[in-house]
This record gives C-alpha cells, sequence and structure tokens, in this order.
C-alpha cells in the first residue's frame, strides 16, 4: 500500500511540473470565485474541453476532409493557362532552296511568326474510370469510421482518468480532515500532560513524546496540503480548465463512493464484438484490405477524357489589348487510355505485400480478442478483490477507532502512559491510511472493469 501511494504522489509532483511549464504563459482566470464541480460535471467538461478531445475531434474533422477530397478527384477538374513569349531573336528555318528557284541541294533560310505571342487556354477532364478511385473512396470511409472510434476510444481514456484523479482529491480531503482533528486532540493531550508534568504527577518523557507526535503530525499534514493541491492542478489540467482557476470538488467522497459500489456490477453480460479495441482494430483490419485492393486496382486501365479551348495571338508590337487585331481559336476533344502491361514484378510485389499486411492485421485482430476475454476475466476478479479489501479495511479502522478513543479515556485517567496513546494514535492513522488506499484501488478496479467493458 505504501509503494501505491508513493507512486500516485511521484505522479502529481510530475504533473505539477507538466503543468507549471504549460502553463505560465496564460493569463491568470478573470474571475476570482471558486469553482464547485461535481465529478459528473467534471467528466462532461472534460469530454468538451480537455486537450485530448480536442485532439480526437481535429482528427475526425480531418477524416471528413479527405472523404471530401477523394471525392472531388473524381468530378470535373478545369484548368486554365496563359502564356506570353517574347523572341529577341525569331527562329530561323531551313527550307530546300529550289522551291524559290535556288538550285538543288541548298536550302534557304526563313523566319516564320513574330516576335511577341500571347497563349490563353482553358481545359475541361473527366475522369472516366480508374480502378483506385473507387477503392480510394471506401478506404476514406473507413478512415473516417476510425477517426470515430478512436474519439469514442479517447472519451473512455478521458472519463477514467477524471474519475480516479477526481476520487483522489476527495480521499486526500478527507484525510485532511482526520489528520487535523487528530491533530488537535493530540495538541489537547499535550497541553494536559504538560500541566500534569508541572505538578510533578506525570515523568517528562510522556511531554516529550506527545510533543514528537504532533510535529510528526505536522508534517504529515502539510504533506497532504500539497498533495491535494497537486491533485487540484491535475484534476484541471486533464477536464481543461485554466491553471490559475479556483476550484473545489462539490461531491462527498462517501456519498458517491456507496452509490457507485450499488451500481457496480461484475458479473454484467460482455461481448468482445461490441468492445471499442475490436472496433478498432476491425476498422484497422478493413483499412488494409482495402490498401491489398488499391494495388490490385492499379492493374486495372484508366481512362480519361478532356476538353481544351484555346486562343492564340502573334503581333510584332505588344497591343494585344486591340481588340481590332485578330486572334486564332482552337479547340479539341482528347480521350486518354492508360493500360498497364508489364512492370517486371513491381506490381505483383506490392500486392504480395499488402496481402501479408492484411493477414498480419487479421492475426491481430485474433489476438485482441483473446486479450479482451483475459482483460475482463482480470477484471472481474481485480474487482471482487478490492471490494473484500475495502470491507476488511473498514472494519480495521473501526477498530483502530475504537482503540484510539478508549486509550485517550485512559490515558486522561492516567490508566495509559502517552506511549500507549501514540501507538494507538500512530495505529489509527496507519488503518486509516489503509482504508482510504482501498477506496482508491476499488474506484480503481471499477474503472479497470469498465475498461475491459468497453464502456
Amino acid at each position: 500500500m505504501q509503494l501505491h501511494t508513493n507512486i500516485l504522489i511521484a505522479l502529481l509532483l510530475l504533473f505539477s511540473f507538466t503543468l507549471n511549464a504549460g502553463f505560465n504563459g496564460r493569463e491568470p482566470s478573470q474571475s476570482p470565485d471558486t469553482m464547485r464541480i461535481s465529478l459528473q460535471q467534471a467528466v462532461d467538461y472534460a469530454v468538451e474541453h480537455s486537450i485530448t478531445m480536442k485532439t480526437a475531434k481535429k482528427d475526425l474533422e480531418i477524416a471528413a476532409r479527405r472523404i471530401r477530397e477523394i471525392t472531388a478527384s473524381g468530378l470535373p477538374q478545369v484548368d486554365g493557362s496563359a502564356g506570353y513569349q517574347y523572341f529577341f531573336e525569331i527562329p530561323t528555318s531551313l527550307v530546300p532552296a529550289e522551291f524559290f528557284g535556288g538550285e538543288p541541294g541548298e536550302f534557304a533560310e526563313i523566319q516564320f511568326g513574330t516576335e511577341q505571342t500571347v497563349n490563353i487556354s482553358a481545359t475541361v477532364s473527366q475522369m472516366i474510370f480508374d480502378g483506385s478511385y473507387i477503392v480510394g473512396l471506401r478506404a476514406a470511409r473507413i478512415f473516417r469510421d476510425l477517426a470515430m472510434q478512436n474519439k469514442e476510444r479517447s472519451e473512455l481514456d478521458v472519463r477514467n482518468q477524471v474519475s480516479e484523479t477526481y476520487f483522489l482529491t476527495l480521499l486526500t480531503r478527507d484525510n485532511i480532515s482526520i489528520v487535523r482533528q487528530n491533530l488537535e486532540n493530540i495538541r489537547q493531550s499535550l497541553a494536559e500532560t504538560e500541566k500534569i508534568m508541572e505538578a510533578g504527577f506525570t515523568d517528562p518523557i510522556n511531554v516529550d513524546q506527545l510533543r514528537l507526535s504532533v510535529s510528526n503530525m505536522r508534517n504529515n499534514l502539510t504533506k497532504l496540503e500539497r498533495q491535494y493541491e497537486l491533485s487540484l492542478n491535475l484534476l484541471k489540467f486533464q477536464i481543461g480548465i485554466d491553471i490559475d482557476r479556483v476550484i473545489e470538488p462539490a461531491d462527498s467522497l462517501h456519498t458517491l463512493f456507496e452509490k457507485i459500489m450499488l451500481e457496480a456490477d461484475p458479473d454484467e453480460e460482455f461481448s468482445y464484438k461490441d468492445h471499442i479495441d475490436y472496433l478498432i482494430m476491425r476498422s484497422r483490419r478493413d483499412m488494409d484490405f482495402m490498401a491489398l485492393r488499391r494495388e490490385q486496382s492499379l492493374s486495372l486501365p484508366r481512362l480519361t477524357a478532356s476538353f481544351t479551348y484555346q486562343e492564340m495571338a502573334m503581333r510584332n508590337d505588344f497591343n494585344f489589348t486591340d481588340m481590332s487585331k485578330p486572334w486564332f481559336p482552337s479547340s479539341f476533344v482528347a480521350v486518354n487510355l492508360s493500360i498497364p502491361i508489364f512492370s517486371s514484378g513491381l506490381r505483383s510485389s506490392r500486392i504480395q505485400q499488402a496481402r501479408l499486411e492484411l493477414s498480419k492485421t487479421e492475426m491481430k485482430t485474433s489476438q485482441v480478442s483473446e486479450s479482451l476475454r483475459m482483460q475482463i476475466t482480470e477484471a472481474r476478479l481485480q474487482f471482487r478483490t478490492t471490494m473484500e479489501q475495502y470491507i476488511t479495511e473498514r472494519e480495521n479502522m473501526e477498530l483502530a477507532e475504537r482503540i484510539l478513543k478508549r486509550t485517550t479515556i485512559m490515558h486522561k485517567e492516567g490508566m495509559a502512559s502517552s506511549m500507549e496513546l501514540t501507538q494507538a494514535n500512530d495505529q489509527m492513522l496507519a488503518t486509516r491510511a489503509n482504508y482510504y488506499n482501498a477506496m482508491f484501488d476499488f474506484i480503481t478496479a471499477r474503472n479497470n472493469l469498465e475498461k475491459a467493458r468497453g464502456l
């Protein structure tokens, strides 16, 4: 239990450093009021404002844009172009001199054209058939489904993380209240023992023992208060609230805990086929199947058509804005058929690679289904174990409180020493710490059970 507590404190310290690094540039919250927040409100707020959820929503938006991109690539495309040429030297062509009355075998030098030329054209192209386009559309829709499933998975993780941190905060707050009360009781006993010592009816060692207990308890209280502050910062970080905003948990620890105990049912029906991890793995398998289909589609012919209209003007002077001068139009329709014939094994190698990747994903999908069955079994066992441990620790704590109460009375009556009172007090604090750890372990087990179910 002590190791478990130390790990939690270390995690809180790590997140504290992360928060200090990540929020130094933010301005303080404009509202100085304390924000009281329940567990449900914290979870709902995190689903809307946490960085994890915002990132998942961006991925979903990217997937939607990807579908639009692929769809648009198969629709008509219109392109325009304009060009201007100026010849410092007009190209010279050689023609047989005998065309102009010269000697056979000789050539005459002739320059054709003008010094300046402008060409304006517009082309409309349309894909008629492309196998990879059809496969791409289907793959894009699967990619969108995968993004939606990842968003759902992120939401489950956020809910579980916020729930655990919220309960850790409640546990720490209640522990602080108990330690403060206990510290006040020990101080009162110390004051009474000091008066008895001044009257000469007790040994000074009893006073020193109580003073040592007070000092140790003050140190423990300081640690708990700092841990509470760290847990609040971690909670604000997880749900997306500004680090400078003052928040306070609104729920009661025991009321909320009893509600969860009543609602928890480890024997609830489970189907791995409905689990989000299995659905994600199945979508990845479908993506690999589409990758195989795409490689196979590259062996099919590709048919496109286009229409081009252009006008050209040729001048010796730059007077292209003079509409009285002639422009020479031309237009044509083109149909292009591309047929893959021989690739020296390139396409075949890519198809085999895609087929092997699909086989790997199918094996991983089967592995995930078996893993989910094992996880639900382990989660149910852990849930029952932590529940039994909680009941035991609760009984131990009640017993330790009765012992402390009786020892305190005996100490006032002079029937118990300060050492015995300190031992009873330390025993009560240790059993209460075990009780709180058992509560947190139960919450963790409940969350693990929910994860195993995919809820």
